[in-house]
């Protein structure tokens, strides 16, 4: 575009003008990320026009600078609600009454207006219905199902608080109670009784009010930018020296950007600043890939020092990356092994006569893994953690996988797939055996198992290690330092399918499996919501349930939908017990001169 004075600009062969403007700083968060100018034709090439026109959109773009301001500082205003880990004795005592008082305020109100016969009844026949199903969950102590009221109460009093389960449990049982103390009142009203809500339910400080005033109490001072780093370095004892330096790169630049914007300690940054920072690194030109790893680790060591009581709000846990456009998804999403592929993997030395082995810690893992990933589609960490137990025969429908649901940043099969947070342990030894078992009843999900799993062996294996006393699947494989069962056999998968196998395709790697899986299935005409349960996707409804009842499909429907899948029949001998190790083939020695000797 052509300069001709401030703000006036042409461009094109027909000399069609412009109005271009800056955005202000303060206003670059209320744009796309890049977005830095406004720019809007004239309609007109002829210069006089243009001008007074020019001065009508200035003043629409002022109007719509004051509405961008108007917006962020109501936005920041809202980011002032209080960010907690849990709620003191005072603050939940206060939800407590705050919820009594409001209830019966709104119920004296609606009866103040009048209820017909019908209204009465209706109201009536709720508050016995709720007071039933209330106050069996009071008397048997299970308050899980009134959590998800009470953190959004919780939220409409101007709080944010991240419980733990211990913490949500406590505060569940409390806000229960609440509820029935009102329900009761409620009731009583409907009884024809005089229950006055001044009496009843005092007017007291709200939960965000008792907070406020305790902190006031307490000292503003807190770790600054070096003591939070190591307090996060030092979470993982012995932590590599190269994760410490990739970590501590994106944060020395959030501590600049940071200092330029009047923020001194990591513990008065806010989301908005946050969101800033995200829009920032895009203005400087860093790859989507690149920003979105950086903000990652920056999450990660927010999450680590919040959770260790370092800090007591972590203002990053909100703030998005950028996303890739469609086509830069597609270009990088893995691609599944062909029939070709197929029959290349499950024709080596591996799964043939010869029945080798990684000389790593997978043992029959190296067998089994891919196996058992082409007949599932599970993932890799979900096939790890297996336990014999996990193998169950139902008496009506047949044999099933209870597979644990362990989303993982390598999932591509779905746009939405939840990305799962990396929990670390430091437990070992039996401990750590028991701990890898353990299992979360509404994560647990059925996946048929093939007959040519059987053929292949499966049973006899399971009970050669049971005959050792073991209780997993994979007794030999142990946590990396990622907190992976699978990360040694996944590296070394990757160098067999490269040095081995010869396959160069960067797209095609372990998790191809799935991909496999999922386009037998969809060939096969699986309904999408079986198809997306088997392969680990939410409940198959969707990435989020309600909370109540069972998360998973009829097990019944789901064979019978497993049953359509035609599995392309593949060469593998059945299992033995290990006869040799995979040797990599060696690289060339090189002479001085850079040959090959």
């Amino acid at each position: 575009m052509k300069a001709i004075s401030e703000n006036l600009y042409e461009r094109g062969i027909n000399g069609i003008k412009y109005c271009r403007r800056r955005i202000p700083a303060a206003l670059l968060a209320a744009y796309p990320p890049k977005k830095t100018h406004i720019v809007r034709s004239l309609g007109t090439s002829d210069l006089r026009v243009a001008k007074q026109r020019l001065k009508v959109e200035i003043n629409r773009i002022d109007a719509e600078f004051a509405q961008k301001l108007a917006a962020l500082q109501q936005k920041q205003a809202s980011y002032s609600r209080k960010k907690l880990d849990s709620l003191s004795n005072e603050q939940l005592n206060a939800l407590a009454d705050h919820w009594v008082r409001q209830v019966l305020l709104n119920d004296e109100r609606q009866r103040s207006e009048g209820l017909d016969d019908d209204e009465f009844d209706e109201l009536g026949a709720r508050l016995e219905e709720q007071r039933a199903q209330l106050g069996r969950m009071l008397a048997t102590g299970r308050s899980d199902k009134i959590l998800p009221a009470m953190h959004g109460f919780i939220h409409l009093c101007g709080l944010d608080v991240e419980m733990s389960p211990e913490e949500s449990k406590r505060a569940g049982a409390a806000f229960l109670s609440a509820v029935v103390t009102s329900l009761d009142h409620q009731r009583a009203r409907q009884g024809g009784q005089v229950v006055k809500t001044n009496d009843v339910a005092p007017e007291v400080l709200t939960p965000k009010e008792v907070a406020t005033n305790e902190d006031g109490k307490s000292s503003k001072q807190g770790p600054d930018w070096d003591a939070v780093f190591i307090a996060w370095r030092d979470y993982v004892s012995n932590r590599p020296k190269s994760t410490a330096i990739a970590t501590q790169t994106p944060w020395r630049e959030l501590q600049r950007f940071a200092t330029e914007n009047g923020v001194d300690q990591p513990g008065e940054l806010t989301p908005e600043l946050m969101r800033k920072f995200v829009d920032v690194m895009a203005a400087r030109g860093l790859a989507v890939i690149t920003l979105n790893e950086r903000l990652a680790k920056i999450k990660s060591l927010f999450k680590v020092v919040k959770g260790r009581g370092v800090l007591s709000i972590n203002p990053a846990a909100d703030t998005l990356g950028l996303k890739q456009n469609s086509f830069e998804k597609r270009e990088k999403r893995r691609l599944p092994f062909d029939n070709a592929d197929l029959g290349n993997i499950f024709s080596s030395p591996i799964f043939n006569h010869q029945q080798l082995r990684s000389q790593g810690q997978a043992g029959e893992a190296t067998y089994w893994i891919p196996i058992l990933m082409y007949y599932t589609g599970a993932r890799t960490e979900e096939i790890a953690g297996l336990a014999l137990a996990d193998v169950v025969q139902d008496p009506e429908h047949g044999w099933y996988f209870n597979i644990i649901d362990r989303p993982s940043q390598d999932d591509d099969l779905f746009s939405e797939e939840q990305k799962a947070e990396k929990k670390k342990s430091n437990i070992d030894g039996k401990a750590q055996l028991q701990w890898r078992l353990l299992k979360n009843g509404t994560s647990i999900r059925k996946v048929p198992l093939a007959t040519e799993l059987i053929n292949l062996g499966l049973f006899r294996y399971m009970d050669s290690v049971r005959e050792k006393g073991e209780v997993s699947l994979f007794p030999s494989l142990s946590h990396d330092w990622h907190d992976k069962l699978s990360g040694a056999f996944s590296k070394f998968f990757g160098r067999y399918k490269t040095k081995i196998l010869g396959i160069h395709e960067p797209k095609k790697v372990l998790y191809s499996f799935r991909h496999t899986m999922k386009d037998a299935m969809t060939n096969a005409r699986v309904e999408t919501k079986y198809l997306q349960r088997i392969l680990g996707h939410a409940s198959g409804e969707g990435s989020i349930t309600d909370g109540y009842g069972s998360a998973d499909v009829p097990l019944d429907a789901l064979m019978d939908e497993f049953r359509k899948v035609k599995f392309f029949p593949i060469d593998a001998h059945s299992w033995q017990p290990g006869k040799g190790r995979v040797k990599f083939p060696k690289l060339p020695k090189t002479t001085g001169t850079g040959k090959s000797t």
